[in-house]
């Protein structure tokens, strides 16, 4: 069955690597990349044929959403044809009942009437607007797909996702719910990570059982809460120089199990013993709300040059930052033995932002 997952701009690569790690079929077979597509500013979206059932699509941390594939519609033209062939690819779907039966087996839905809302989205110049591609194919589930369907603006039982990039068509029925983007974080700060973000951040340590990790920089602990959350760990240490940041940092990892200590420190000067740390991942400020951009590049020297110290030779370093070359010129004054690695570019709250891989070298 072709299944979509959607994730932040710029993490489609790192949400199916991770898809490929975890997921395997009933008959042991790893997913098949279909392609990626993308809607600019949104959402990477990532297609997969994945032979298993719905259900682990859920448990992915790099991933926000995780829909089914209903209907898929090609060359559609970018004027009323285009609308017509809307409405025939979803109303002639052959596999429409097979993706409603996912559905149903993921979310537990048993009632036969379904209630449904479609979240349409266009990406191109076409000549019709996004209320005529989801009136098109609202029209198409009611007329073409068997059982009851009842259209409504809110409180559905299911969203039907109508995706237009160009000249193509996803339909796809979605099988996450809020809880998936949003996870059990409780509180948040200003400039907090989005949990799929941090999950990529931690994913590119390449998690191991005795690692000792650390975020520097934690502010509400989203990456210690990942990093908890992609395996076992010997140590996880976090800190930051706000109170109010530490207390949401406890708050938010209450219940977490596991050697995590967290505490009010300044990432510049670290109560940690050289060379005691495996594994970093660190959102530097971005100077847009937590720190005055005049600041940041004695800021940025200070704090790599503190990791330096702290991480083991072969230790990885995750850096996620809103200014790459600031980053490049902290790093060749103050922290050389930082050898850079692959880079990733994302947006992060609208800003264009990069995810740097580091290894510490001898």
């Amino acid at each position: 069955m072709l299944y979509a997952l959607q994730t932040l701009p710029g993490l489609g690569e790192l949400a199916w690597l991770e898809a490929q790690r975890r997921l395997g079929g009933d008959d042991g077979q790893p997913p098949k990349l279909v392609g990626m597509r993308a809607v600019p500013g949104r959402n990477d979206l990532v297609l997969f044929d994945h032979r298993g059932g719905p259900r682990p699509l859920l448990t992915l941390r790099t991933s926000e959403d995780a829909f089914v594939v209903a209907a898929r519609g090609f060359k559609v033209a970018p004027d009323a044809r285009g609308l017509r062939q809307i409405h025939a690819a979803v109303y002639h779907s052959d596999t429409a009942e097979a993706a409603v039966k996912l559905w149903r087996r993921a979310s537990g839905f048993r009632p036969q009437g379904v209630s449904f809302r479609v979240i349409a989205r266009t990406v191109g110049t076409q000549k019709f607007m996004r209320r005529d591609v989801g009136r098109a194919v609202a029209d198409a589930v009611k007329d073409g797909w068997p059982g009851r369907w009842t259209l409504v603006e809110d409180d559905a039982d299911l969203e039907i996702w109508a995706t237009l990039v160009e000249h193509e068509l996803f339909c796809t029925l979605r099988l996450s719910d809020a809880s998936m983007r949003q996870r059990s974080k409780t509180y948040h700060l200003p400039a907090s990570l989005r949990p799929a973000l941090a999950a990529a951040m931690v994913g590119l340590t390449d998690p191991e059982v005795d690692d000792v990790f650390l975020d520097p920089m934690a502010g509400a602990g989203t990456i210690l809460v990942e990093r908890a959350a992609a395996g076992k760990f010997a140590e996880i240490h976090g800190g930051d120089i706000s109170g109010e940041a530490l207390r949401a940092m406890q708050e938010n990892l209450h219940g977490v199990r596991g050697e995590i200590y967290v505490s009010r420190w300044d990432a510049r000067k670290l109560p940690l013993d050289d060379a005691s740390v495996d594994k970093v991942a660190v959102n530097l400020p971005f100077g847009k709300q937590v720190s005055e951009e005049a600041k940041l590049p004695g800021l940025y020297r200070e704090v790599l040059a503190e990791l330096v110290r702290v991480v083991r030779p072969g230790g990885r370093v995750v850096v996620l930052t809103g200014d790459y070359r600031l980053l490049e010129t902290a790093r060749n004054s103050a922290a050389r033995r930082l050898r850079p690695g692959p880079r990733h570019r994302v947006i992060v709250l609208g800003h264009a932002a990069t995810i740097c891989e580091f290894t510490r070298g001898d």
